[in-house]
């Protein structure tokens, strides 16, 4: 192979990357804010979706109460994410439905209807619109980690959704 043989293949072979760093570095601003309204995306052990509906999960309920951290929930959420997201979703679901029973609101076969009693709550008035937006949108990120067979967020973001789903628990355990 020749010098200009070898000069051409290698501008083909370095054009489309060299081509996207480029843009890139010249559009910086513009990549960075269209990386935070991806809606999925992963790249190595993160998954945007998850990680960014637990941020946007955690702005809209600043006004609950804030409680201690579940025990040893670090580890619960580094060596088995999906487990400790299933684990907090039923303990908030169970906290549910009791609400609804205590009220009068369901009666015992509330247990295979859980969104019964969210609907019950919802009409009596005993929880907002904000906590029924809420709760279903803990509910959609728990079907995400049920179902979804590359679920692997960051650690840190299953915390955060063991401690909003804590901090909903102790707001419903006080009406």
């Amino acid at each position: 192979m020749d010098t200009l043989t070898f000069i051409a293949e290698l501008v083909k072979a370095l054009a489309w990357p060299v081509a996207i760093v480029v843009v890139t570095l010249l559009f910086r601003s513009e990549v960075t804010n269209l990386l935070k309204t991806m809606k999925r995306g992963k790249v190595g052990m993160a998954e945007f979706e998850f990680e960014r509906d637990v941020r946007e999960l955690q702005s809209s309920a600043q006004e609950l109460p804030s409680t201690r951290s579940p025990e040893n929930a670090a580890l619960i959420a580094t060596e088995n994410p999906r487990g400790a997201v299933l684990d907090a979703w039923l303990r908030l679901e169970e906290q549910i439905i009791s609400l609804a029973m205590r009220k009068g609101l369901t009666n015992a076969t509330a247990r295979r209807y859980p969104q019964g009693s969210i609907d019950a709550l919802m009409k009596s008035d005993l929880i907002t619109s904000r906590d029924r937006s809420i709760i279903e949108s803990m509910r959609e990120l728990r079907n995400l980690a049920a179902h979804d067979p590359e679920f692997s967020p960051n650690p840190d973001s299953v915390l955060n959704y063991l401690q909003l789903s804590a901090d909903l628990g102790a707001r419903l355990e006080q009406l």
